[in-house]
């Protein structure tokens, strides 16, 4: 595969999946702290039209702050970057009051990451969160795997609000019933595999979204995934930036 020729056809590239600012010290082969400009700088060279941008892990209560950081991002790079906040599910009233700051500040969604913070989501006492931001009408984007993180404890979360959008990450087997059963729940690529992807694409085409995951993963490789896939042409546009499109306008 030409990969260089393949970024200059491309006509647009949508990321649902991308870190900023600062870290905390939880991962001990990489250092993800990234500002916007470098983050921009990334995009430029893989030919990124636009990309969803949110913190790193923090520890303690830094989550306000690294939320400011991502609304100044996003400020200074308003054709660029979409901006979601973080919280930490386990702080109470003081995550559902972060969820309304940032929704009153622009931002459109929220990330929230159960392994990292040691939640799982079907717990009753992270009910009010989550209806916090369905009452707010902006997205999830929830890391998923193993563990806290199964794609299916969020089957609890959508019991009673069906039309909440969501953006599971990291495209796996237990992504595909989910965003099958539930019209605004989504998965976006990074980290997946080829064949898991091409196995997706027969259940839910429609529902699958490019993420890179950077800085902690590659571009090139990511964006590869993609293009290595046996699906269609029109299907690889519509996971590079068409079904992005759809679920921000709704």
């Amino acid at each position: 595969m030409d990969f260089e020729k393949v970024v200059k056809e491309r006509s647009e590239i949508y990321d649902a999946h991308v870190h900023l600012g600062p870290s905390g010290q939880w991962l001990p082969y990489v250092n993800p702290e990234v500002d916007a400009s470098t983050v921009i700088d990334a995009m430029d060279g893989a030919g990124i039209k636009r990309a969803i941008v949110f913190p790193n892990p923090a520890p303690g209560d830094r989550y306000p702050l690294y939320n400011d950081m991502i609304m100044d991002s996003v400020e200074a790079y308003p054709d660029r970057l979409m901006g979601f906040g973080r919280v930490d599910p386990r702080r109470g009233e003081e995550a559902i009051d972060e969820v309304h700051r940032c929704a009153e500040r622009g931002l459109l969604g929220i990330k929230l990451h159960p392994f990292v913070e040691t939640y799982r989501p079907d717990h009753p006492d992270f009910d009010p969160l989550f209806e916090a931001i369905y009452r707010e009408d902006i997205i999830i984007l929830t890391h998923t795997g193993p563990g806290f993180a199964s794609p299916g404890y969020m089957k609890k979360v959508l019991e009673d609000r069906e039309d909440l959008k969501i953006i599971l990450g990291h495209l796996n087997e237990g992504c595909i019933p989910l965003s099958r059963n539930y019209e605004n729940v989504y998965a976006d690529t990074s980290g997946t595999r080829v064949y898991m992807l091409e196995y997706a694409c027969k259940h839910i085409p429609e529902k699958i979204v490019f993420g890179s995951d950077y800085p902690y993963l590659n571009y090139r490789v990511q964006k590869t995934v993609v293009d290595a896939a046996d699906i269609s042409n029109s299907l690889k546009e519509s996971i590079f930036h068409s079904n992005l499109k759809r679920l921000l306008k709704g």
